[in-house]
C-alpha cells in the first residue's frame, strides 16, 4: 500500500517567512541544542494526518473542500515567541499568532471531516503557531525566557489565509521536504 506523509496547513508568503526567519536567527544566537526549520518550511499546521493511503487523497480533498464551502477568508498576525510544553522543559520553539479564532474554526471543520474518514481525533487541544525550532536537549535553555520576551515585542506581519493546502512531508537526513498535493480554496 503506497501512502503519503500528510497535513493540512496554511503556507505563508515569502515576506512573513523571512520574518520569522529573523527571529529564529536572534534565538540562534543562544547556542540551543535545536533542530532548525528551514525558511523554506515554515508554516501554519491546520492538522496533522500522518501516513495516509494515497489512494484517500481525493476524496480527502473532495471532502475537506465541500466542508469549507463558504468559509471566509481572514487575516492573521503573526508576533511573539513561546515554547511548547513549558520553559524549564522546552520541546517545541514556535512564533504565536494573533486573532487567530477563523483559524481554530477552520480546524474544526478540517477534523470533523477527516475523523470519519479513519483519522483518530487530535488528542491535543489545536494551538495555532509557527514551529522554528525543535529542541534536542535543554542545554543553555536558561537565557530563552528573556529572549521570549524580547520576540514578544515583535510584530511579523500579516497573512492573507484564503485556502489551505494539503503537504506531503518526506523525511530525509537533511530534513523535511514538503510539497504542495492539493489546495483547497475558499
Amino acid at each position: 500500500m503506497d501512502k503519503l506523509r500528510l497535513f493540512w496547513a496554511v503556507t505563508l508568503p515569502a515576506s512573513v517567512k523571512e520574518a520569522v526567519a529573523a527571529v529564529q536567527t536572534s534565538f540562534r544566537k543562544l547556542t540551543l541544542d535545536v533542530k532548525w526549520v528551514e525558511t523554506g518550511n515554515l508554516h501554519i499546521t491546520v492538522r496533522f494526518l500522518g501516513d495516509t493511503d494515497r489512494n484517500l487523497v481525493a476524496t480527502l480533498v473532495d471532502d475537506v473542500a465541500r466542508k469549507i464551502t463558504g468559509f471566509r477568508g481572514f487575516a492573521l498576525s503573526l508576533g511573539g515567541a513561546g515554547v511548547f510544553p513549558s520553559i524549564r522543559k522546552p520541546r517545541v520553539l514556535w512564533v504565536g499568532l494573533q486573532s487567530f479564532g477563523p483559524l481554530v474554526e477552520l480546524h474544526r471543520l478540517v477534523e470533523e471531516t477527516v475523523v470519519p474518514l479513519g483519522f483518530s481525533p487530535d488528542d491535543k487541544p489545536f494551538s495555532p503557531h509557527v514551529t522554528i525550532g525543535r529542541f534536542r536537549s535543554t542545554n543553555n535553555t536558561t537565557a530563552l525566557g528573556p529572549k521570549i520576551e524580547e520576540a514578544g515585542q515583535q510584530k511579523l506581519g500579516e497573512i492573507k489565509v484564503d485556502g489551505i493546502d494539503l503537504m506531503s512531508s518526506r523525511l530525509r537526513p537533511s530534513g523535511a521536504v514538503y510539497t504542495t498535493v492539493r489546495r483547497v480554496s475558499f
